[in-house]
């Protein structure tokens, strides 16, 4: 079980003064017992409080990922194990536990190498990109600037330099540019055990495909108690907004 000790401002503005039965961390404190002691579906209901009060902590989140896998709510624990990856994305905790969580699916949409290949194009983080992509760009500048001023083409070394930072700066900027990209597209996770995607926000329309509890999906849009969700592969299909939860 990993520890957090909440700060005392997030701890008194949640208790609503002197009246309040229990602040965040005396229900986390509470379900990291429960947790200890066997009782995993407790231990979830006090985590979930604690969320609903409003803490957003990878810590949190891993925990309460743990309590609803050991709970059997499969799609449950997947999304908090990235909702706290997306806090945290190079914890090795909970990139290790959604990873062993994700081998319970019914749905295989990648395998190890798959999964060794998303981890190593999400291990910079976007501020990371963004240092990288400056110092090249302003590298690449500040040469080019110092060749031309001096007007001495002579040396080699500078033009290798200067090639190879606005290589790198055009390079990181694409990089960052797909990252961001995926940023702005809205993913969920299934919640339900089965659920059967159709081809308009209707339950007697045409079934599409099938997907099962712990499935990442891509959200399109929504309409009324409907969502329109695609696969991986572009396939998209309409299914009830209870079923699946954003990340």
């Amino acid at each position: 079980m990993m520890q957090v000790l909440f700060t005392i401002a997030l701890c008194l503005g949640s208790a609503r003064g002197a009246l309040a039965q229990h602040t965040p961390l005396d229900r986390y404190n509470q379900a990291n017992g429960l947790y200890r002691q066997g009782q995993y579906q407790q231990a979830r209901d006090q985590y979930l409080q604690v969320v609903g009060a409003g803490v957003r902590d990878p810590r949190v989140y891993y925990n309460l990922g743990n309590a609803c896998f050991k709970a059997g709510h499969l799609g449950e624990a997947v999304l908090w194990y990235e909702r706290a990856l997306r806090l945290a994305p190079r914890d090795a905790d909970i990139r290790a536990n959604l990873h062993y969580a994700e081998q319970f699916k019914l749905d295989k949409v990648k395998g190890p190498a798959g999964e060794w290949l998303e981890d190593l194009y999400l291990f910079p983080t976007l501020d990371e990109l963004s240092l990288v992509l400056s110092a090249c760009f302003l590298a690449a500048c500040a040469l080019g600037g110092w060749r031309l001023w001096r007007r001495n083409w002579s040396g080699w070394w500078q033009l290798w330099l200067l090639v190879a930072s606005s290589c790198l700066a055009v390079g990181t900027g694409f990089y960052l540019g797909a990252r961001l990209y995926s940023h702005t597209q809205v993913q969920v996770v299934v919640l339900a055990a089965e659920i059967t995607a159709r081809s308009a926000p209707d339950p007697q329309q045409t079934p599409v495909f099938v997907v099962h509890e712990g499935t990442r999906l891509l959200l399109a849009r929504g309409e009324g108690d409907w969502v329109l969700v695609r696969l991986p592969t572009g396939l998209g299909g309409w299914v009830p907004a209870e079923a699946v939860e954003q990340i």
